[in-house]
């Protein structure tokens, strides 16, 4: 078991933040309040109680910036990886073990190639006082969710009274990546008056979406809305939703409109379950490629490699980055089960972790599995390479001020996952997630007492 450590921020602030919130509960009280009323009447449900804190996670703007660019350098040789093995049959699912037919189905190459392969991010990870250990690489989910949720939270702390009276820039603190995202979109969308930008999950997916929390889909509508504002017409759309005409052009079903950029909004293995739609002649082939005609795709599909599965690719070709000071970027040791048989992970339990790869999430933290279960993760690990084996790392620890019942001030023991946004390899804000101090805790499933912040960059 990798041992774990604090929640990297800035103590000082910290410190004299916490100071004032003792001195004026009911002030912050009252405010939260209102925010949390004044954010419904605009049709976005916020997380209540322990879930929202009341402090800001504050962290060092040049770490912040160190972990863009590192990133950036690691998934750049992850494309580099691919592009070569793109240029001979079979290569690249000997380098990645995804479908077997996943050469069959997608334009690799120029996916890999495309600009729109790096544009964006939001991988998640821990960030302790000596270095960032990446956990997962998220190419493509949820990133519209997480960015428009971020905009509510970044409200809050524009007005917070005690941010005001300790005179803190929230503007030039906060990065705001909705903005970001939307800016990328603009880059990429077919330059016409009054562009329409096609959000597409899978109807599969869509579905899984439907049944999340209620502040999901409160996410992607208020997203759209900031679309509209920045000039674009968004939709959500599936791929039933979609079409291709004569000319090459994609064009959206309903009314005929031109699609000017087609932005996937989850990038599921979905996809694959069907793969004879796909490939050449199929009904969705139109989909896996970088370019629609004249209209970009946000992320392209063959970026399905680049996955929690792509790990132990990425671990042996990229070369470790430090600061000055000895803080580092890490990419944690993964391995395929399937390689190492089942009594390395059965032999030391709490030294690992099981992730389903390549298709779907599915996790079991030998830390905390029983016996039983755990064998069972094991022996479907190993057949096949369905599944990447992670050391465990405990997630990092801060205490989070937050309102229990809405109502009392506590200072919550918890444990902390960073998701900062990267756009083109630069650093645009960071969401954090939290919940009670506990071992094995993973973020993925809504933990009991979950909650979603910002940090802001000092």
């Amino acid at each position: 078991m990798t041992p774990g450590g604090r929640f990297l921020q800035d103590q000082q602030q910290v410190l004299d933040l916490d100071r004032l919130l003792r001195r004026h509960v009911s002030e912050v009280r009252d405010y939260t309040w209102a925010f949390h009323r004044r954010w419904a009447r605009k049709g976005v449900t916020t997380i209540r109680g322990t879930g929202w804190a009341v402090r800001p996670f504050l962290l060092p703007v040049s770490r912040m910036h160190f972990i863009a660019s590192a990133f950036h350098g690691a998934l750049s040789a992850l494309r580099s990886a691919i592009l070569a093995a793109a240029a001979k049959r079979g290569a690249v699912t000997r380098l990645l073990p995804v479908h077997p037919e996943f050469e069959d189905c997608f334009d690799v190459a120029g996916g890999a190639a495309s600009p729109a392969f790096l544009s964006h991010f939001r991988p998640d990870g821990f960030l302790f006082e000596d270095r960032f250990v990446l956990s997962e690489i998220n190419y493509g989910n949820g990133i519209i969710i997480s960015c428009g949720y971020t905009e509510a939270v970044a409200d809050y702390w524009r007005h917070h009274p005690l941010i005001k009276r300790l005179g803190w820039d929230v503007e030039r603190m906060h990065c705001r990546p909705l903005p970001w995202y939307i800016n990328v979109a603009r880059r990429f969308v077919r330059p016409v008056e009054s562009p329409s930008v096609a959000l597409l999950a899978h109807s599969e997916e869509w579905k899984t979406m439907l049944g999340f929390p209620k502040r999901v889909m409160d996410q992607i509508r208020f997203v759209c809305r900031q679309f509209e504002e920045a000039g674009m017409h968004a939709r959500t759309v599936t791929e039933k939703d979609v079409s291709v005409d004569r000319r090459g052009n994609l064009h959206f079903d309903e009314d005929g409109r031109r699609v000017d950029l087609l932005m996937f909004i989850t990038v599921g293995s979905t996809f694959l379950d069907r793969p004879e739609l796909l490939r050449r002649g199929g009904a969705l082939h139109h989909l896996t490629r970088p370019r629609i005609g004249d209209t970009w795709v946000l992320k392209p599909l063959s970026g399905l490699m680049v996955d929690k599965g792509a790990l132990p690719l990425l671990g042996r070709i990229y070369t470790p980055r430090r600061m000055q000071d000895g803080f580092r970027f890490e990419i944690p040791h993964t391995e395929y089960p399937s390689e190492a048989g089942a009594s390395r992970y059965l032999r030391r339990r709490a030294d690992w972790v099981i992730k389903r790869s390549f298709d779907g999430k599915d996790t079991s933290v030998g830390a905390v599995s029983a016996p039983a279960a755990w064998r069972g993760a094991v022996d479907a690990a190993v057949d096949g390479y369905n599944y990447v084996a992670q050391r465990y790392v405990s997630l990092p620890r801060a205490d989070v001020p937050v309102l229990i019942d809405e109502k009392h001030l506590e200072w919550v023991p918890s444990r902390i996952e960073l998701s900062p946004f990267i756009y083109d390899g630069a650093f645009g804000g960071a969401g954090v997630r939290h919940a009670p101090d506990a071992e094995g805790l993973i973020m993925t499933d809504f933990p009991q007492g979950y909650g979603y912040s910002i940090a802001l960059a000092v």
